[in-house]
Order: structure tokens, then sequence, then C-alpha cells
């Protein structure tokens, strides 16, 4: 079975380094708030172990700890964890450091976390089934400078982040390094194809209208041609006039170049502009 791209990421973080004491009190805190119980369990046994790493790590939170494994009904492994330290209850106050806030953002992101792949709209989300660990959250989102929004889904509260530059930081502040690399190189290549998209559109667009006049003024010089008042015109009026009529593909600059002496493009059009007021007046006046 594909596994989503929310799945791989949190794979990653499961098995990263648990870089300090304070760190892994904080992550602790925010995988305890958001699961209300101390018993975890998850066919992921890295999961498992990495609650167990942290709770070791978190030395001052004194956490007792309890591993075991069973079989479900189907037949399928769990593995299991549960802690029980009276400071844990407390949930003391995150510290006001920035490695404390990333490693609660990671605790939540690796327990609820959505993040859209690099390929799909921007948006990273976190649901909560309580306000403690919401605010908390909200508060980390802050210290970090990272703007969210809040929703109720299915009577959750949701914190989302729907801006590319938000959920990027978002991304390197969690420790998804590779992640955040990987979104933003692929939404450089998707607005360096929308920019494309709209020059090449923008040039048909001119190139349409550049055939289009090309055809009108072709057409108008053909009948003119058909009158005895054509006859009467400057040899370079009508010697530009039958090259145009000849060579109705050719640009302006490429039918002065067929001139001998060559002609500039501004040259070309002043001449033709010429013929097309002279070729209005006698045609349709």
């Amino acid at each position: 079975m594909k596994t989503s791209y929310s799945s791989q990421i949190k794979k990653q973080l499961i098995v990263s380094d648990i870089k300090s004491k304070c760190c892994a009190e904080a992550e602790l805190t925010a995988l305890l708030l958001m699961h209300e119980e101390d018993v975890f369990q998850s066919e992921d046994k890295n999961f498992i172990r990495r609650i167990n790493a942290l709770a070791l790590k978190a030395k001052d939170m004194n956490v007792k700890r309890r591993i075991f494994t069973n079989i479900d009904k189907k037949g399928k492994k769990h593995y299991g964890i549960e802690l029980n330290s009276n400071k844990m209850k407390e949930f003391p106050e995150i510290e006001e450091k920035f490695c404390c806030s990333n490693a609660f953002l990671k605790g939540c992101f690796i327990y609820s976390g959505y993040i859209s792949s690099p390929e799909s709209p921007a948006r990273a989300e976190i649901s909560f089934k309580n306000a403690t660990p919401a605010e908390f959250c909200k508060k980390q989102l802050h210290q970090c400078g990272i703007s969210y929004n809040t929703t109720i889904r299915n009577s959750k509260e949701v914190i989302y982040i729907k801006s590319v530059a938000s959920v990027s930081d978002f991304l390197a502040h969690i420790g998804a390094i590779g992640a955040m690399l990987e979104f933003e190189n692929r939404n450089i290549i998707k607005k360096g194809n929308s920019d494309a998209n709209r020059m090449i559109n923008c040039d048909n667009a001119n190139l349409d209208k550049t055939v289009a006049a090309a055809a009108k003024q072709t057409a108008l010089i053909s009948e003119f041609m058909k009158t005895s008042t054509f006859d009467t015109l400057p040899e370079q009026l009508k010697e530009i006039a039958i090259l145009r009529v000849e060579n109705e593909s050719l640009s302006l600059k490429e039918l002065g170049m067929l001139l001998t002496p060559m002609l500039s493009k501004s040259g070309v059009a002043h001449r033709l502009k010429k013929i097309e007021e002279i070729a209005s007046k006698k045609i349709f006046f």
C-alpha cells in the first residue's frame, strides 16, 4: 500500500536525533497532551521507541516506563509503552527557547499532523481533541513567527497553515529539512512552469494579433491594387505594397530587407500605413 506524503515525513521525524533534555521534555509533553493517556500503542515500533527515548532523555520528569507487545484480533502485532510520572501530570510550561518550541510542534505533528504533497496547493495542519494542546501549539507557532488559521472539523479544532512560505518555515522548524527543500524545489519548478506558460500564451496572443493585422492589411491593399489610383502612387509605395501582398507571412523587418536599399522596420510600417490611408479613402469613400 502506498504511503502518504505526511506518513513519509513522520517516519523520518520519528527516527531523528533528540537534541537535548529540554527538547525531549517539550516533545514528550506534546505527545502526552495530544494523546490524553499514559499508554501508547502502535503497529509502528519506531514510534514507541521514540517515546521511550524521549522519556529516557527527559530525566527531570522521572518517568517510569513499561514496554509491552500484544496481538489484536486480526493477528496484527502492536507495540506499546506505558508512562507514569507525577511531574508529567503538571505539564510544565515549555521553555522560552526556539529549540523547545520546535520540539513541541514536532510532537504535535507526529501525533496528528498533515502536510500536502509538494504537487498540491500548500497546506499543513494539526488537529486537536482538546483546547490545552491547541493553545500550547498556537503559542509555539507565534514564537516561531509562523502565520496560521484555525477551524473546527468533526468537533476538533484544526490549526492550519496554507501559504507556501509559512508551510516551508513550519517544515524547517519541526526538523523536516529534506521535505522543506523538496517542497521549495517543486514549488520553484511549478512557478517557473507557470511563468513560462504565461509568456508563451502572451507571445501566442501577440502573434495572433500580428497575423490578423497582416491579413487585414493585405486584403485591403489587394483590393486597392485593382484600382486606377494605385498606378498613380510613387514607385516606393507601389513596391512595398506588392511585397506585402506577395509575402503576407513576413514580418515588417523581413519585408524591409527585401528592398534595395534595405528599409528599417519603422520605415516599412510608415509606408504601409500611408498606403492603408489612401486605400481606405479610395475604396470606402
